[in-house]
């Protein structure tokens, strides 16, 4: 999904931010083409006077759109996701203290799903639910592989 970016100096271009995707990160477009990242994940633009303008993703913890920072500057593309939101998505992390690393990656990717379900466009009554059934598809998930495992290494 691309979030459309207002930034002072490059009026007549159009600036986007295409949020995380499962395999990728955040990007960010201009004019419908992927800016190429710089070392220290800095993107940079031109303004339309020409001038060099430094962008830097800064992200938040399950949030698949990131702020960015112009100039020391922190602007914000999307409002943070409310604390029962990330209360709410988070619950398949509990998988970690119960499922060590099988229970940490089936929560992490659960976890991650919910965070990019919380931005989509879904009124809200469906985002809890499509959220809920992607925590309690980790919990069956790690269950079933960690029964599978259990049942092969049993087995000699």
């Amino acid at each position: 999904m691309d979030m459309p970016v207002t930034l002072y100096g490059m009026e007549g271009q159009r600036l986007a931010l295409r949020t995380a995707g499962v395999f990728s990160g955040a990007k960010l477009m201009l004019n419908g083409q992927p800016v190429a990242k710089q070392k220290g994940g800095i993107y940079q633009l031109r303004t339309s006077t020409g001038a060099p303008l430094d962008v830097k993703f800064k992200g938040r913890f399950l949030d698949p759109v990131p702020n960015l920072v112009i100039s020391g500057r922190t602007i914000q593309i999307a409002p943070a996701l409310a604390w029962y939101q990330y209360a709410w998505l988070s619950l398949p992390i509990l998988l970690v203290f119960t499922g060590g690393a099988i229970g940490g990656f089936c929560g992490g990717v659960a976890a991650m799903t919910s965070g990019r379900v919380f931005r989509s466009n879904l009124n809200d009554g469906t985002k809890y639910a499509l959220t809920g059934l992607v925590s309690l598809a980790a919990f069956i998930t790690y269950f079933v592989v960690v029964g599978a495992l259990t049942m092969a290494m049993g087995k000699k």
